[in-house]
C-alpha cells in the first residue's frame, strides 16, 4: 500500500509533463496581442503571430471581432517605422476571426486594433514587436 501514493505521484508527474508539452507550442504561436474595449467590454483583439521556426520567418495577424455591435474591426500596422500605416479589416461580424499574412523575413512592427465605430474610431494603444 505504501507504493500507491508514490505511483500516483509518478502518474501525475507524467501527466503534468504531457500537458506542458501539449500546450507549449499552442501558446508560442502568438507573439503579442492588443485588445480594445468599448463601453467597458472587449470589442476586438489582434494577435501578431511570428514563425516558430517552421514557417520560414512568416508572420501574420489574426483579428477577432468580440462584440455583437455591427461594427467592423481592424488592425492598423506599420512595418519598420513606415510613416503610412496599413489597415486590414475583419468585416465578418461578431465572433469571427480573420487572418492576414504579412511579409516574410526580419522586421519590426508597430500595431493596434480598432473598432470602426461612429465618428472617431476606438483603438487600443500601439504595441511593438518583431519577426
Amino acid at each position: 500500500m505504501s507504493n500507491l501514493p508514490r505511483r500516483a505521484m509518478t502518474i501525475l508527474s507524467v501527466l503534468g509533463l504531457a500537458m506542458v508539452t501539449v500546450t507549449g507550442p499552442a501558446q508560442a504561436a502568438a507573439s503579442s496581442s492588443a485588445i480594445v474595449n468599448t463601453n467597458g467590454t472587449r470589442a476586438a483583439e489582434a494577435w501578431f503571430n511570428r514563425s516558430n521556426g517552421t514557417h520560414a520567418n512568416k508572420a501574420w495577424f489574426d483579428v477577432y471581432d468580440a462584440k455583437c455591435d455591427a461594427n467592423d474591426v481592424y488592425v492598423e500596422y506599420a512595418i519598420n517605422g513606415d510613416p503610412d500605416p496599413d489597415q486590414k479589416y475583419n468585416s465578418g461580424g461578431c465572433g469571427t476571426t480573420k487572418g492576414f499574412n504579412l511579409q516574410t523575413g526580419r522586421f519590426a512592427i508597430s500595431y493596434r486594433v480598432c473598432v470602426d465605430d461612429a465618428g472617431y474610431n476606438t483603438c487600443s494603444a500601439w504595441k511593438g514587436d518583431n519577426n
